[in-house]
């Protein structure tokens, strides 16, 4: 993540109103685009195509795309996080030639393992129209692949044009989806949405092979580190799941519906609980600048005396500097998101009301602005943990959090309609004082484990 580091430090440094926004504003795009981008058009399109098109064919639509965003977040996880390893192992070399290989390699590998489960599912499964069909799953192999090209934006620099790409491709989507949709209903729908997404997905791939030029070679290298560092795979699989394993236990409660394609969903559940995950939009973008700003700061400081064989004092002090950091930027982003929660908390009704939306959304949408809190900040753990290499200890807290929220939210289900959502919530607390206690103990103890517990030659 260093390149994002440099970009966002340099606009912090200008010391002004601008360049604070400006890179705010770059941290929610490197963080959250892809998700931003399709929830933004997802919403979009659905109030438009009320005007024109059938209810059922909306709901079609919404069901198509949180179908392709459950599958490709889940089956692409592990590629994602043991190539994100890969890269920054190349960028710690100093040697970045593998880059292009590495993300031609990882989209031939996931499309070849993931992209026969799409097609089984949605024309074996799936009663659709051919159309329909190739239309989603196209979808599918688009979302998978911005996914996988995010790993390599966290280490560009041309954050402005990343944005302008973004910008553009969610325009493309709207116009061309819009328009097609009148001629071709749903099919039409979704293939303008693709244009869209194929563009972003295009011309971030041509950014990338353009700020790492070199010949694509040795594109699987990678797949050794499925056995030298399989605690990450599995915990991005695990994690993902445990994110989307509260959808699916509602989708299989008497509560849900099932559409005359085939496909289950529980639509008060599944909008409620992706308008209560957009309130975290703005704590990822402080986070994301909190951390490869003061944080990264103090860490390099950390390894850096370390390497150049500083006193034990030093390193000591150094230590008690990134806890005090990590502490301070934890406030900032936990007042923040507290005060987004307790205002979302009071305007719920008239938010739901002006969406349109059911009342029985109330409680779930409560339950998820408070549940959304604890697990962004989670998220913020285990993401610092990831810079210490403690591959167990986040596989432990995604183990944690999947038990508990597949556990919780089964229970939620027989207490009774007033406590859905709060399955979630109850999960991602639990979840979260575990992975504050396992982070405070390792930051606490930082010296024996860097020395000791994470010494190969040691161990």
């Amino acid at each position: 993540m260093a390149g994002v580091g440099f970009v966002l430090q340099k606009l912090s440094q200008r010391g002004d109103f601008a360049g604070n926004m400006m890179a705010f504003f770059y941290s929610a795009i490197i963080s959250s685009g892809p998700w931003l981008f399709t929830v933004v058009c997802l919403a979009v399109l659905v109030l438009v195509g009320n005007q024109y098109l059938l209810g059922e064919d909306i709901a079609e639509f919404r069901i198509i795309i949180i179908y392709n965003f459950s599958f490709s977040l889940v089956l692409s996880a592990p590629v994602i996080m043991i190539v994100t390893r890969y890269l920054s192992d190349m960028i710690y070399a100093e040697d970045v030639s593998g880059a292009p290989g590495a993300l031609v390699g990882m989209l031939v590998f996931t499309y070849c393992m993931a992209v026969p489960v799409a097609i089984l599912f949605y024309f074996f499964y799936a009663q659709l129209d051919v159309g329909i069909k190739v239309a989603a799953i196209l979808n599918f192999i688009l979302i998978t692949g911005i996914w996988l090209a995010n790993v390599f934006l966290s280490a560009m620099k041309e954050y402005a044009s990343l944005a302008r790409s973004f910008g553009i491709g969610m325009f493309v989507a709207l116009c061309a989806a819009i328009y097609l949709s009148k001629e071709f209903a749903i099919a039409g729908m979704l293939f303008g949405f693709n244009i869209g997404l194929a563009f972003i997905f295009f011309d971030v791939v041509a950014r990338i092979l353009s700020e790492y030029p070199g010949e694509v070679r040795q594109p699987f290298s990678f797949i050794r580190y499925f056995k030298t560092h399989w605690e990450v795979a599995l915990s991005g699989l695990i994690y993902n799941l445990a994110v989307w394993v509260d959808k699916w236990v509602m989708w299989s409660s008497q509560g849900s519906t099932m559409q005359p394609n085939g496909l289950i969903s529980f639509p008060h559940y599944d909008g409620a609980m992706f308008l209560a995950y957009l309130s975290i939009v703005p704590a990822i973008a402080l986070f994301t600048f909190s951390v490869e700003t003061k944080f990264f700061e103090a860490y390099l400081r950390f390894y850096q005396d370390i390497k150049h064989h500083a006193t034990y004092e030093r390193i000591e002090h150094n230590a008690t500097v990134l806890w005090q950091t990590v502490l301070g930027s934890a406030r900032g982003v936990l007042v923040l998101q507290l005060t987004i929660a307790i205002i979302l908390l009071i305007l719920a009704p008239l938010i739901l009301s002006f969406l349109q939306s059911s009342p029985m959304q109330l409680g779930i949408f409560r339950y998820g602005v408070l549940g959304s809190v604890f697990h962004a900040l989670t998220m913020f753990i285990t993401a610092m943990l990831s810079y210490f290499d403690a591959r167990l200890k986040l596989l432990f807290i995604s183990v944690v959090f999947f038990v508990l929220n597949t556990s919780l939210t089964m229970l939620s289900l027989e207490m009774g309609q007033a406590w859905y959502g709060w399955g979630y919530t109850a999960a991602s607390i639990g979840s979260f004082s575990v992975a504050f206690l396992i982070f405070a103990h390792h930051l606490k103890q930082l010296p024996f484990e860097t020395f000791v517990a994470n010494n190969a030659s040691v161990n």
